[in-house]
């Protein structure tokens, strides 16, 4: 084999190489969030890995492959060497500049990086101000992508010396076919590399899940193969699953007000449309682990949720995403997360929707929405007043630094007692989402509190016992307001985070974040085995306030008499919970069943042998697709 081979070749294997350690560093990173219970499941993964891994060079290795192989007669020249140089190493060092970012932050996503994060990433202004924070929370990370770097420039240096050669032959016209047979058999070898295999269509991040399970599908997924397969994926694909009359007849997201209200008789008044406020308060990264009401075997870390828990009716939440900027749509406005963009910065982010503000507000409410981040994170504050926030508090309203966490914006405490002095102006009734957001990395606690609350045994623990405490103080506050006794508060959580004990490490268990209804006109609480989705919430409020008028919705109205389910979109599969089974959907494979109860790692497929219910779940599934697509395609998300 020529030198130039060799050297190409070499330089091939070396970005092979360090992409799989990149690979090995964020599994070890990250051990805790997956599950590998065999040797076969191991292997799997590895296979799974390495296809992924070429099919990734593949495509971000091409210049580099393509200069170092045309037959050009000047490709010994200085130059031309440096330019096929700086193509090698601009794309090694991108692949492994991103796959180690996704050790950190993939914790927080449960996904793998998508090219979409330039469509929220830094927006508001607060991204620069983290940088700092960053490396000083991940420098373990920094100093692994110093130590590559150095054994990157050391070997190849090493390479270049002995294989860069002068080649003497003759540039005659043998030369110039020899040379181009190779690029082509190099060619098709790369482009069989990128499709993953002889298949008709090439892989996506969807045929992860042929190699693992979905909790472990990350594993084999890389970073750099991710971002590059969704680069101009924005748009969403029109389905046809089912005629319209046969498509309304099993799904549809109008929800009819109900008028059979079970919570009726826990209030001692009951509540009224017109008459009773709303607050809803989301908690920044709160998993139901946290807490005492929804965690009976490990310590709670939320005193005063528990106790307020206590008088209120709870239920088994779940969070239908894994980021802020899915929670808060699902939550306000029953828009889960159905594909791999969040739908405020997707293309149809500008759709008409109702939420529990532009309902509410069209029967006389006042509206508001706080979060004392800085003002146009993630674009809080345009889709707040999209759907129907004529008010919108953050950072720049406080307008008092002397409270500032120094990273996110204004920590809990003040900024909810802030709230509550709002409140306090606003007309009534009034309608208003709270969003905190001291429980975050870096997870920040004012001075006067350190050391105050227990550090338990995650980095989360403390600000969860700081956040406690903020709600606690504000309820005291609130307490003490006119607005306070005719208010029904709904505490939640935007998505959950990580955790450590295994009830809430499965699949789903990490999806499980509280959901709780307190109001001081309940003359009882209750609670209740009825899992609530987050976009649940706002048609079960409706129905809570006796809305006598129809809604759009994608969640269901507790009170619902329609099965109720429970929907999430990951890694390429939709995941549908009815009735203690899970079916997990996969566009042209067969859907998977398991039991939820008996099975909560989803480890033993009996689809087989429930033909019937795996067809219902399969039908109901499809349906919630193609509404959602194609209502988010044709502007049709919204009851007129």
């Amino acid at each position: 084999m020529k030198p130039q081979y060799k050297l190409t070749l070499l330089r091939y294997l070396l970005a092979l190489a360090i992409l799989l350690l990149t690979q090995i560093i964020f599994y070890l990173l990250n051990t805790t969030l997956f599950n590998i219970t065999s040797f076969s499941d191991f292997m799997k993964i590895l296979w799974g890995n390495i296809v992924f891994a070429l099919s990734s060079l593949s495509f971000y290795l091409a210049p580099f492959i393509l200069l170092s192989l045309l037959p050009f007669p000047f490709k010994d020249k200085k130059a031309y060497r440096l330019i096929t140089s700086i193509f090698f190493y601009l794309a090694v060092e991108f692949m492994t500049v991103i796959n180690l970012i996704d050790c950190g932050y993939f914790p927080f996503t449960f996904k793998r990086v998508t090219f979409d994060i330039f469509n929220y990433l830094g927006v508001g202004g607060d991204f620069n101000s983290l940088i700092p924070t960053f490396a000083r929370d991940y420098w373990h990370i920094i100093l692994i992508f110093i130590a590559i770097n150095f054994a990157l420039y050391f070997i190849d240096g090493k390479w270049k010396k002995k294989f860069y050669k002068q080649d003497h032959s003759d540039r005659n016209a043998l030369w110039y076919v020899r040379q181009s047979i190779v690029l082509v058999l190099v060619a098709g070898v790369m482009f069989v590399f990128q499709r993953g295999g002889f298949q008709t269509r090439p892989i996506a991040p969807i045929h992860a899940s042929s190699y693992a399970s979905t909790q472990n599908t990350a594993l084999v997924l890389n970073t750099p193969f991710t971002f590059y397969r969704t680069i101009g994926k924005t748009a969403l694909e029109k389905k046809n699953y089912f005629s319209e009359d046969e498509l309304a007849k099993i799904y549809t997201p109008i929800c009819q007000p109900n008028k059979d209200i079970w919570t009726d008789d826990l209030f001692d008044t009951i509540p009224q449309v017109g008459k009773t406020n709303v607050m809803i308060i989301v908690i920044e990264s709160m998993s139901a682990e946290y807490t005492g009401v929804c965690n009976k075997t490990s310590k709670t870390y939320t005193p005063f949720l528990d106790s307020l828990a206590k008088h209120s009716i709870v239920f088994q939440g779940m969070s239908n995403g894994k980021k802020s900027i899915d929670g808060i749509p699902g939550i306000t406005a029953s828009m889960p997360l159905l594909n791999e963009t969040p739908y405020i910065t997707s293309a149809y982010g500008g759709n008409e929707l109702n939420s529990i503000a532009s309902i509410l507000k069209q029967q006389g409410y006042a509206t508001a929405f706080f979060h004392g981040g800085y003002n146009g994170t993630m674009n809080f504050d345009v889709f707040a007043h999209q759907v129907g926030f004529e008010h919108y508090y953050g950072k720049d309203e406080y307008n008092n630094n002397n409270d500032y966490d120094g990273n996110w914006g204004i920590f809990d405490e003040p900024f909810l007692q802030y709230v509550a002095k709002v409140t306090d102006t606003m007309k009534l009734p009034f309608v208003s989402t709270i969003f905190t957001l001291s429980n975050h990395p870096p997870y920040t606690i004012p001075p006067q509190h350190k050391n105050r609350f227990d550090k338990g045994t995650l980095s989360y623990h403390e600000t969860v016992g700081y956040t406690d405490y903020a709600l606690r103080r504000f309820f005291n506050t609130a307490k003490k307001q006119d607005w306070f006794r005719n208010t029904i508060f709904v505490i939640t959580a935007d998505h959950s985070a990580l955790n450590s004990t295994k009830e809430f490490k499965t699949e789903l268990g990490q999806y499980r974040i509280p959901i709780i209804i307190y109001s001081p006109m309940l003359k009882q609480g209750k609670q209740s085995n009825i899992i609530m989705q987050q976009i649940d919430i706002m048609p079960t409020l409706c129905d809570m306030l006796h809305y006598d008028k129809p809604v759009f919705s994608f969640g269901k109205s507790i009170f619902d008499k329609f099965p109720h389910y429970y929907i999430l979109y990951s890694n390429g599969e939709y995941i549908l919970m009815l009735n203690g089974f899970v079916s997990k959907y996969r566009e042209g494979f067969e859907t998977q069943l398991f039991n939820a109860k008996t099975d909560p790692d989803m480890k033993h497929n009996i689809a087989k042998e429930n033909k019937n219910l795996t067809d219902y779940h399969s039908r109901l599934t499809k349906a919630i697709i193609q509404q959602y697509n194609n209502r988010l395609i044709r502007n049709q998300t919204i009851v007129k």
